[in-house]
C-alpha cells in the first residue's frame, strides 16, 4: 500500500504543471475566501472598480488553474492564468506581487524555450509594455521602479537559464565523463563533494590535510578544464551524474 502511494505521488510530481495548477488553485481559493468572509482587502488601487476587477481576475485564474490541472500538457492555460493575475495585481496596486508573477512566467517561458519564435516574443513584449502602462497611474517613481526591477529580474533569470542550458548541452553531448579528464584523485573528490554534499573549501582542506589555497587552485583548475565559471556551473553540469 505504501509503495503504491509512493509511486502515485512520484507520478504526480512528474507532471509539474499539474502540481503548479493545484497549488495555484489552493492559493486562489484561499484569497477569494479571505476577501469575501473576512474583508481581507488590501488593494492600494487608484483605479475604479478595483474590487470587482480583483474578484473577477481571481475567479478567471482559478478556472484556468483547474483546467490546467486536467489538461496539464497544454501549458498555455497556466500561462494565461499567470498573466491574468499579473494584470489584475497591477490594476489594483499590488505592483510587487505582479513583478513576482511576471518573473515566474518569464522563467517558465525561458525554460520551455517558448520565446524562440518572433511571433511569441512580439506578443510577450506587447504584454509587458501594456503592464508598464498599467503602472503609470501610480506615479513616476513606481513606473521607473517597475521597469528597473523587471529588467533586472528578466536579465537575471535569462542568465541563469543560459547557464543551465549550457551545462545540459555539454551533458547531453556526452562530454561530461570524469574518465576523459586527467584530474587527480583529490580534484575528483572536490568535484564529488561539491556537487553531492555542497562541501565548503575549508571542509575539503581539512579532509585532505592541505591548505585552503590548494583546494582553491584545484577548483580553479577544474573550472578551467571543464570550461565553466564556478560552483553553480559545476553543480548544474553534474546533475544526475553517478559518482563512484
Amino acid at each position: 500500500m505504501w509503495y503504491n502511494m509512493t509511486m502515485n505521488i512520484k507520478k504526480f510530481l512528474d507532471k509539474p504543471f499539474r502540481l503548479m495548477a493545484l497549488i495555484g488553485s489552493i492559493y486562489l481559493i484561499t484569497m477569494i475566501l479571505m476577501n469575501v468572509f473576512t474583508d481581507f482587502f488590501y488593494e492600494l488601487s487608484v483605479m475604479p472598480f478595483s474590487r470587482t476587477v480583483s474578484y473577477s481576475a481571481e475567479g478567471v485564474a482559478l478556472v484556468l488553474c483547474v483546467l490546467s490541472f486536467f489538461f496539464y500538457t497544454h501549458h498555455s492555460i497556466y500561462y494565461i492564468a499567470l498573466e491574468t493575475l499579473a494584470f489584475s495585481y497591477l490594476y489594483t496596486g499590488r505592483v510587487y506581487t505582479a513583478l513576482f508573477i511576471t518573473a515566474i512566467l518569464f522563467f517558465l517561458l525561458m525554460t520551455e524555450n517558448r520565446l524562440a519564435s518572433k511571433v511569441r516574443l512580439s506578443v510577450y513584449l506587447a504584454l509587458e509594455v501594456a503592464k508598464m502602462i498599467f503602472v503609470i497611474p501610480y506615479g513616476v517613481r513606481s513606473f521607473f521602479e517597475y521597469i528597473g526591477i523587471t529588467l533586472f529580474s528578466l536579465a537575471t533569470i535569462g542568465c541563469i537559464n543560459l547557464l543551465f542550458r549550457h551545462a545540459y548541452e555539454k551533458k547531453d553531448s556526452g562530454e561530461i565523463n570524469l574518465d576523459d579528464y586527467k584530474f587527480t584523485d583529490r580534484q575528483i573528490d572536490c568535484i564529488k563533494e561539491t556537487v553531492v554534499n555542497n562541501t565548503t573549501i575549508k571542509a575539503l582542506a581539512i579532509t585532505h590535510n592541505v591548505s585552503e589555497s590548494a583546494i582553491k587552485k584545484d577548483l580553479a583548475h577544474i573550472y578551467s578544464v571543464l570550461g565553466i565559471d564556478g560552483k553553480a556551473d559545476l553543480k548544474a553540469l553534474f546533475i544526475g551524474y553517478k559518482f563512484d
